[in-house]
């Protein structure tokens, strides 16, 4: 990602006009206070590196980052390869909404779990005092309920890292 496709999202706050999934969800919410200004925080989710060091590698289990590869804009699309116990697992969605520092949406589907459907995750961050708080919202295909608190873990595991990460 270069420096320009930062400054494309920075007055951008409509929704993509996609209709709404055709599937059946279930929701996922997590929060989490983070000592660092909200413009940061957001960085780090779109900036492959800082993406690299915190959503994905070997603080979550035996994971390597093989490549990470984005287009920052309302419609555009990322893929993030990872080495999971020793097969390569896809991630891959498309920018849906983003409105810098406060709120961030996308598509997501990970090719390790069958038949997954592309689920939402929608990011808002609220600046209070010298730190951010940090709400996470996921809508996931139904299909994949089972794997509910999986992917709760997973994704509260990475918040962790990267509050870690901001806050040394």
């Amino acid at each position: 990602m270069t420096t320009d496709q930062l400054s494309m999202f920075e007055d951008d706050s409509a929704e993509a006009s996609k209709p709404a999934p055709k599937f059946k969800t279930f929701s996922v919410s997590l929060s989490r206070t983070i000592v660092s200004p909200a413009e940061k925080i957001f960085d780090r989710w779109l900036i492959p590196t800082f993406v690299g060091n915190w959503m994905f590698g070997e603080h979550l289990g035996n994971e390597k980052v093989v490549d990470l590869q984005n287009e920052v804009r309302p419609g555009g699309t990322f893929n993030y390869l990872i080495k999971r116990n020793g097969k390569e697992v896809l991630h891959d969605g498309e920018y849906l909404q983003i409105d810098r520092p406060k709120r961030l949406s996308f598509s997501w589907r990970e090719t390790a779990k069958k038949n997954a459907h592309k689920s939402k995750v929608s990011l808002t961050l609220d600046p209070q005092e010298g730190k951010t708080k940090l709400r996470l919202s996921l809508q996931i295909d139904q299909s994949l309920e089972y794997y509910g608190e999986e992917i709760k873990q997973q994704w509260a595991e990475r918040l962790k890292t990267l509050s870690a990460l901001l806050s040394k």
